[in-house]
C-alpha cells in the first residue's frame, strides 16, 4: 500500500535549537498536532523539539491498520537519534499512548533520557474487549474511535474517527509492555492527567506514578481537562509546568 498523504496540520515538526532536546511523541489515532502548541512554546524558551508522526497516524485508519508494535517502537528510536544528534540532554514529552511507547523505549535505554514528562499516560485498559482483541481484529476491521476528548468547546484534535483494530491489538501489546517496565524507569517523572478523562481512566496516572523506581516523580491533577490535556482548558499550566520540570531537572537549562 503507498504511503497516504499526510492530513493537513498533522505533520511532523522540529523546532528551536540549543543544547537540550525534546522529543515529543503523540497518542494512538492521533497526531503530532495535538502536542505543536507545547512544542512551540518549549522552542520558544530556547529548547530543541523534535515533534515525531508514528507510522500509520495522521493520514487514515485503514493505514494505521497495517502497522505493528516494532514500527512504532523503531520510530521512537529514530526520534531519538535525530534529536539526540549534538546535544546534551534529552527529555521526553508523551501524550496518551506516546507515553506507554516512552515507558518501554526508556526500559531499553535507561541512560538515554534526563527525564520523562506524561500526559494523559496510557499504560492500564480495564475495558473488557481488551482480552477479545486477537479475536475482533479477525471479525471487524475498526470500532469507533475516541477522538476530541475535550472539554473545551474550542480545542481540536486531529484524529481518526474510527479505532483500527488490528493496529489496537498492537497498541495492547505495547501498554502491557510498558506497565511491566515501569519499575526500570528511573529518570525524573512528571505525570499530569485530566481528573474527567473519558478516554484513559485516571487511575493510570497513579499507576505511573506509582510503577516508576525514579528518585524524583511528581503527580499533577488536571481538574478543568478531560483526555487531550495539552488543547483543553489547562494547557497554559500543561505548558508551564512541564517547562519548569524540564529547568528543574536539566544541567543545561538556565
Amino acid at each position: 500500500m503507498r504511503e497516504p498523504q499526510v492530513l493537513e496540520g498533522a505533520e511532523e515538526f522540529r523546532l528551536g535549537d540549543g543544547r537540550v532536546g525534546v522529543l515529543m511523541i503523540h497518542g494512538f489515532t492521533g497526531s503530532p498536532q495535538g502536542l505543536r502548541h507545547l512544542g512551540e512554546h518549549l522552542a520558544e524558551r530556547g529548547l530543541a523539539v523534535e515533534g515525531i508522526r508514528l507510522p500509520g497516524h495522521g493520514t487514515t485508519w485503514e493505514h494505521l491498520n497495517l502497522k505493528k508494535a516494532g514500527d512504532w517502537r523503531k520510530a521512537v528510536e529514530d526520534g531519538y537519534g535525530t534529536i539526540a544528534q549534538g546535544r546534551d540532554e534529552v527529555f521526553v514529552v508523551a501524550l496518551s499512548f506516546g507515553a506507554a511507547l516512552a515507558v518501554d523505549f526508556l526500559a531499553r535505554r535507561p541512560e538515554a533520557v534526563a527525564g520523562l514528562v506524561t500526559l494523559a499516560g496510557f499504560v492500564y485498559s480495564d475495558d473488557p474487549r481488551r482480552f477479545l482483541a486477537p479475536v475482533v481484529k479477525r471479525l471487524v476491521r475498526s470500532l469507533p474511535g475516541v477522538a476530541n476528548d475535550i472539554a473545551d468547546p474550542a480545542g481540536h484534535e486531529i484524529a481518526y474517527d474510527r479505532v483500527p483494530a488490528a493496529a489496537a491489538a498492537e497498541m495492547l501489546k505495547v501498554i502491557r509492555a510498558a506497565r511491566r517496565s515501569l519499575p526500570q524507569v528511573r529518570c525524573p517523572v512528571l505525570v499530569m492527567h485530566g481528573r474527567n478523562d473519558h478516554t484513559v481512566k485516571p487511575i493510570n496516572a497513579e499507576i505511573i506514578h506509582q510503577g516508576v523506581a525514579s528518585a524524583h516523580k511528581e503527580l499533577v491533577w488536571l481538574e478543568r481537562s478531560y483526555h487531550v490535556v495539552t488543547l483543553d482548558y489547562d494547557r497554559d499550566v500543561v505548558r508551564q509546568r512541564t517547562y519548569d520540570f524540564i529547568k528543574e531537572h536539566s544541567k543545561h537549562v538556565s
